[in-house]
């Protein structure tokens, strides 16, 4: 399995922010990169349906998602404040971030790729819950 790393993954980036923005902890909105990566994960769900995912598999990603984005969203949703230059300024972080740790974005997309086309779960967060569940 191509385990992808949890710093390897922006969308927990994003949840990360979300938090400092929710504890204000820093003043920068990320309601735009929460709705990008959503929409990211909309195609993503639609590649894991085209592939005849598990259900199990399918569950375990709309579940970690409705955490990470919807209700991060739906708590964002009187905001008209979209900080677009700061999320493209933590995607730029990040790309370095991932440079640094001999990587990059096509090959994490490939990875998450041969994990879906493998039935397989396609990030820490999918295994561990699956684990539960399987339990």
């Amino acid at each position: 399995m191509n385990l992808l790393r949890i710093d390897f993954i922006f969308s927990y980036w994003i949840f990360t922010w979300y938090l400092l923005y929710e504890f204000k902890i820093i003043t920068y909105n990320p309601k735009f990169a929460l709705i990008v990566a959503l929409i990211n994960n909309i195609f993503t769900l639609l590649f894991m349906l085209i592939y005849l995912n598990d259900t199990l598999n399918i569950i375990s990603f709309i579940t970690i998602n409705f955490f990470i984005k919807i209700i991060p969203l739906w708590r964002l949703r009187n905001s008209n404040n979209y900080d677009i230059i700061s999320s493209i300024k933590l995607y730029i972080i990040y790309n370095i971030w991932l440079i640094i740790n001999n990587t990059n974005v096509y090959k994490l997309f490939i990875k998450q790729n041969l994990n879906i086309i493998n039935n397989k779960p396609i990030g820490p967060l999918s295994i561990l819950l699956t684990s539960i569940i399987k339990k």
